[in-house]
C-alpha cells in the first residue's frame, strides 16, 4: 500500500471498516496516524461517503484542543485515507479493563464535554461517545476521536435507514436505541454512561445481547452509585435521564455543573482536613449565654401561674461524631444541596434532597443545616 507523501511504518489497530497505521508525513518529518478504509468497502458509495464525511466533520472541529486533529483526507490508488494526530498512549477503554478509572474522572468528563460542545455548535451529533474513542495526549488531557457516524442535525440526508439504530449499544441513549431522531442531548447521555463506568468499572446497562442491552437503556431505572460516591449522583442523573428534556440542556450546562461539584469537593476536603475549632473565650461566652437563658426561663416559670401540662417536643440528641461520620455528613449535605439546586426536592425516589437531608439527621440528629432545609422543603411542597 502506497500513499503519496507518507511512509507507513506499522499497523496500530483494525476496526470493522478501517485499519490504522503509524506513518511518517514526509514533508514535515512527523509521525501521524493514518486511517485507511478497507479496500473491500471502496465499491460501496455509502461507506466511501461516510468515511470522507468523518474526515470533513473532524477537520471542521479539530481546532478544539480536546478533539483529535485531522491533517489530511484523500484517495490514492483505490485507498481512502485520513491522516491525523498520532496519540501513542492507551485509550480509555484500555484503562478501564482493570476497573474504575484511576485518574481525574471529572477532568476527563469536562474535557470531552467541551469537545462535544464544539461539535454541537457546528451542528453535529457524534453518536458514538465511548471509552474506545477517548484518547490521551502527552500532557494527560483527553481527546475525542472517531466522527465516523456523526450526523448533522440540520441535514436530512440519511446514510442509514430510518428506525435503524447506529452506534454502540452499551452507550446508546434511549432515543438512539429506538432509532429516533437525535440531538446533542444524546451525546450527553452517552457521556453519562461512560462517566458511570469510569466511577465503578462497570457498565450501567448490559444485557445478554445488543438488543436486550438497548432495551435496558430504554426501560431500566437510573443506576445508583455506591454511598461513598453519592456526591456524583446528581451529576450522573442529569446526564442519564431517560427523557432528553430532563438532561443537562447542553454541554455548557454540564461543564458548569462539573465545575460546581469540583469546587464543592475542594471545600469539603478542606473542611475535613481543617475542621473549625472554637476558642476558649468563645466557648465561655456561649456557656454564659446558656446559663443566663436557663436562669431567665426559671424566673419566668416562678412568677407565672401553673399551666396545664403540654406534650414536650422530642429532645434533640447531640452526638459526638467520629471523623468518618463527620466526613459522611459533609458529603451528604453537599449531595442534598446539589439535589435542591436542581429542583429535585422529593423526586425521584432514592435520589432527592428530602431523603438525603433525612440521611444526614439519621447520623447527626442535631444538624441545624439539615433540619432547617427539611422544614423549608416541607413548606415548599405542602
Amino acid at each position: 500500500m502506497q500513499i503519496p507523501g507518507y511512509t507507513l511504518k506499522s499497523k496500530l489497530g483494525q476496526g470493522g471498516m478501517a485499519s490504522v497505521f503509524l506513518a511518517v508525513q514526509n514533508s514535515l518529518d512527523r509521525e501521524v496516524a493514518i486511517k485507511v478504509m478497507d479496500p473491500r468497502m471502496a465499491d460501496d458509495p455509502a461507506f466511501c461517503e461516510r468515511f470522507l464525511k468523518e474526515g470533513r466533520i473532524a477537520a471542521r472541529v479539530s481546532h478544539h484542543p480536546d478533539i483529535v486533529t485531522i491533517f489530511d483526507i484523500g484517495q490514492a490508488a483505490g485507498f481512502y485515507y485520513m491522516a491525523m494526530e498520532y496519540l501513542p498512549g492507551p485509550n480509555l477503554k484500555d484503562l478501564l479493563k482493570d476497573g474504575p478509572y484511576r485518574g481525574d474522572t471529572l477532568a476527563v468528563i469536562r474535557q470531552i464535554a467541551g469537545a462535544l460542545g464544539m461539535a454541537h455548535a457546528e451542528g453535529f451529533v457524534h453518536r458514538d461517545v465511548k471509552p474506545a474513542n477517548i484518547l490521551f495526549k502527552s500532557d494527560g488531557s483527553a481527546a475525542l476521536s472517531d466522527f465516523g457516524i456523526a450526523k448533522s442535525v440540520s441535514n436530512e440526508t440519511q446514510l442509514t435507514a430510518v428506525g435503524f439504530a447506529v452506534g454502540t449499544p452499551e452507550y446508546m441513549s434511549p432515543e438512539q436505541a429506538m432509532g429516533q431522531s437525535l440531538d446533542h442531548r444524546s451525546d450527553i447521555y452517552s457521556l453519562g454512561v461512560m462517566f458511570y463506568e469510569m466511577l465503578t468499572g462497570e457498565k450501567p446497562y448490559l444485557g445478554q445481547d445488543p438488543f436486550s442491552t438497548a432495551l435496558k437503556h430504554i426501560n431500566d431505572p437510573l443506576p445508583v452509585l455506591p454511598v461513598e460516591q453519592g456526591d456524583y449522583q446528581p451529576l450522573l442523573d442529569g446526564m442519564l435521564a431517560k427523557d432528553p428534556a430532563a438532561r443537562f440542556p447542553d454541554a455548557a450546562a454540564l461543564i458548569a455543573a462539573v465545575d460546581q461539584l469540583r469546587e464543592t469537593q475542594t471545600r469539603t476536603q478542606e473542611l475535613i482536613a481543617n475542621p473549625p475549632r472554637r476558642n476558649k473565650s468563645g466557648l465561655f461566652v456561649m456557656l454564659a449565654g446558656l446559663v443566663m437563658l436557663a436562669v431567665g426561663a426559671a424566673a419566668a416559670w416562678w412568677w407565672q401561674p401553673a399551666a396545664a401540662p403540654t406534650a414536650a417536643p422530642a429532645p434533640v440528641v447531640h452526638k459526638n461524631l467520629t471523623e468518618e461520620e463527620r466526613a459522611r455528613v459533609t458529603r451528604l449535605l453537599m449531595v442534598a444541596d446539589a439535589h435542591r439546586g436542581m429542583g429535585r426536592l422529593t423526586e425521584p425516589p432514592g435520589s432527592n434532597a428530602l431523603e438525603t437531608y433525612e440521611m444526614v439527621l439519621s447520623i447527626d440528629p442535631a444538624n441545624n443545616q439539615a433540619r432547617q432545609a427539611l422544614e423549608e422543603i416541607r413548606q415548599e411542597t405542602d
